[in-house]
């Protein structure tokens, strides 16, 4: 297996444990050996939680692999139940306890005469499911269990399916989309599985529509529960001004509420404007220039297209979900110039280099390597570091989530430069690391060969090496290399400002 660091999507305990941590009165029993129960360190790191989080390690170690480790699992799985006192006792798989093979269901069946709650094994294979295929598997798995046959609510609802613990940006996402249809007069009857308990998927089927917020899982609970009790759903990811259009329009239609002028007093140009005052310099300054984007199936769509409808051009547009392949190449036809999938981490980071974008769009491995080749780079996508999960609202989706993403792109590129201008000029010791710096860049540019069939070499004259210092160093290593590209194009021995300007010039055209 790969090690962990290097997997885009996590593995089948993290998809389990996000939809059990995300409902409430529902304890999860980590079958597994010691290391597992990172899952407590990452929902209380990354989710801030005041409270310990539901989970219960039941410890495989030497003397477990050895004898059997049945005895320990009966005896945390009581303790469990006795003191926490769950309606739910989800009794999890992990790698190690599908090696020992243990018959989890065997030992569930045999304790739920003696506990209280309802004992659960998620139907997953530890070894090859991934976190979301997970997550979409068990949820399913909830529901059916507990979903009941129910009367229609009066006025018209929805259920909500997807937002959870751990997604990025999800529980944001959620309230931009709760006000949303409370501005239409959409009741919510449920969402899951945040905030979700038994008590509430009993009571499901009670909505006259499902909404699947995300293509990664929830679409198989919205299949069920239409083939097993006629519910109709919708699932579009309302990621900007197209996405968002179409979603509120599929739910005007299947509520039969007119949403156009909503939308229209949500989407017209004025409207975005004034709500992206602070975004209006970068998005001049981007029009017309390359991106890349790189993530989950959800958000490397929704991104793709907001970004050809504010005139950036994509690329290459790709997703690490694999079992979706023919969906998202289908989804992203003619709007970028490549669209592929592939979930090896290196392979990603040299296309970006490969590719020399002017920003990049991705996961927080993207965001490593574009660090290390010098591109701006803004974080649409889980997997993401602890600076993703803000204490303040920051939704992706939506109108607010069309703002916020054009917020990030102008922090990006216009707070970056700022800063590094304060930095360049505020204090002589900073200044001097910067010569530093510049005199790295002399020194390898006068050991750069030229092309091939030339014999000299490019050198930089003393005016062009200080501009070349005076541009934010994001951009630096670009401009470098275009301006070498030019000049060995045009016949040029050397460098000089007139040479820079002229290169400009020809890449922007």
């Amino acid at each position: 297996m790969k090690l962990a660091y290097w997997m885009y999507e996590g593995t089948a305990l993290s998809g389990i444990a996000r939809v059990t941590g995300s409902m409430k009165k529902i304890h999860t029993v980590i079958h597994g050996p010691q290391g597992d129960s990172y899952i407590n360190v990452m929902f209380s790191m990354l989710e801030r939680f005041h409270e310990l989080p539901p989970f219960t390690l039941s410890a495989i170690g030497r003397r477990e692999m050895a004898k059997g480790s049945r005895a320990r699992l009966v005896e945390t799985v009581l303790r469990v139940d006795e003191e926490q006192k769950p309606d739910v006792i989800v009794i999890t798989p992990t790698c190690s306890s599908t090696l020992l093979q243990e018959d989890l269901d065997a030992v569930a069946h045999t304790l739920q005469a003696r506990t209280n709650a309802t004992l659960i094994v998620p139907k997953v294979n530890a070894f090859r499911d991934l976190e979301h295929y997970a997550m979409d598997q068990f949820l399913t798995q909830m529901v059916a269990t507990f979903a009941e046959e129910q009367s229609k609510s009066e006025r018209f609802s929805v259920n909500i399916i997807g937002p959870s613990y751990l997604g990025f940006h999800q529980i944001h996402d959620l309230e931009e989309i709760k006000k949303t249809l409370q501005d239409l007069g959409i009741e919510i009857n449920l969402v899951v599985p945040y905030g979700a308990s038994v008590e509430a998927l009993r009571n499901i089927t009670k909505a006259h529509l499902n909404i699947s917020l995300y293509q990664e899982y929830g679409k198989s609970v919205c299949d069920y529960l239409k083939e097993r009790f006629g519910m109709d759903y919708l699932s579009i990811t309302p990621l900007g001004i197209r996405q968002t259009g179409r979603f509120l329009e599929e739910i005007g239609e299947k509520a039969g509420i007119d949403v156009h002028a909503y939308i229209r007093r949500n989407l017209s140009p004025a409207s975005l404007i004034s709500r992206c005052v602070n975004s209006v310099d970068a998005l001049s300054s981007l029009y017309g220039k390359r991106a890349v984007v790189f993530g989950d199936y959800s958000h490397a769509v929704g991104v793709t297209y907001l970004l050809r409808e504010i005139g950036i051009q994509v690329e290459w547009a790709g997703t690490y979900m694999k079992a979706m392949e023919s969906s998202f190449k289908q989804e992203l036809q003619g709007q970028a110039k490549e669209v592929f999938v592939c979930d090896d981490f290196q392979k990603i980071s040299n296309k970006i280099k490969e590719t020399q974008p002017d920003i990049v769009f991705g996961t927080q491995m993207e965001r490593h390597s574009s660090a290390r080749h010098d591109f701006p780079c803004v974080v649409i996508s889980s997997p993401a570091h602890i600076l993703n999960f803000p204490l303040h609202a920051s939704p992706i989706l939506g109108y607010s989530g069309i703002t916020r993403i054009l917020d990030n792109i102008n922090g990006t590129i216009k707070l970056g430069l700022e800063e590094h201008l304060v930095n360049m000029f505020g204090e002589d010791s900073q200044e001097e690391e910067v010569q530093i710096a510049i005199a790295e860049v002399a020194a390898s540019t006068e050991k750069k060969e030229l092309s091939a069939g030339a014999s000299e070499e490019i050198k930089w004259t003393p005016d062009a090496l200080n501009t070349l210092k005076q541009i934010p160093f994001f951009v630096r290593g670009k401009v470098q290399r275009n301006t070498e590209t030019y000049a060995r194009e045009k016949g040029h021995k050397e460098i000089t400002l007139e040479v820079i300007y002229a290169a400009k010039a020809h890449f922007e055209k």
